[in-house]
């Protein structure tokens, strides 16, 4: 009972891609390594996951190439369950908006407006609570101020998607998740920037 990622490097994808080999590194001191079939690899990978959930896959190329502060240091790791991602030694508080609390299943209608407004007080709530937090250690509670860092996600939309009678695998369930994670990502931002706009932008910011 475990939760175990793989961080994966583009390079490892383009010798799937074409069928090469990828060379193994120990964990520790620079003998015992050894070379498998990338394509090989992936498929154990692949049906572990399939088994049994584990390990997740985290695509460590395009996690750095999006990061939000490079210029403090690359994404090396994340919590056990991937939620939250970003430089060594910060933390978060985690909230997770109920998306059936806007979901109508007579009528089959979202509350969009209702959405947006609780996106935009759990992003203020998370804010204030940064100074409220208990961290584990004095140097992530000061990154975790430095750099401020929120978690905010949604929960249950399996169970909206199911209600709503879309099939949970399909590409009309793939662009409802998109389009509540679109929404969820530009109007946390959105709050962000006008509470910035008051209080002025995160210690960090200027690097």
């Amino acid at each position: 009972n475990s939760n175990n990622s793989v961080r994966i490097s583009d390079d490892f994808f383009d010798a799937l891609d074409n069928d090469a080999d990828w060379n193994l590194k120990p964990r520790l001191g620079s003998k015992g390594g050894k070379t498998v079939k990338a394509r090989d690899l992936w498929n154990q990978i692949g049906y572990a996951a399939w088994r049994c959930a584990d390990p997740g896959v985290q695509y460590d190329t395009t996690i750095n190439a999006w990061h939000t502060c490079p210029a403090s240091g690359r994404i090396n790791a994340s919590n056990p369950c991937s939620e939250y991602m970003f430089l060594d030694n910060t933390a978060c508080n985690l909230a997770s908006i109920n998306l059936l609390k806007f979901y109508d299943p007579v009528t089959r209608a979202f509350d969009v407006e209702r959405y947006e407004h609780a996106i935009d007080l759990w992003t203020m709530v998370l804010e204030i609570s940064v100074l409220m937090a208990m961290y584990p250690s004095r140097e992530i509670a000061k990154l975790s101020w430095r750099y401020r860092t929120l978690g905010l996600g949604y929960a249950n939309i399996g169970a909206m998607l199911m209600q709503a009678g879309v099939p949970y695998d399909s590409d009309a369930a793939r662009a409802v998740c998109g389009l509540m994670s679109s929404i969820l990502t530009g109007r946390s931002y959105r709050m962000s920037a006008l509470m910035a706009k008051e209080h002025g932008p995160f210690a960090g910011y200027s690097r």
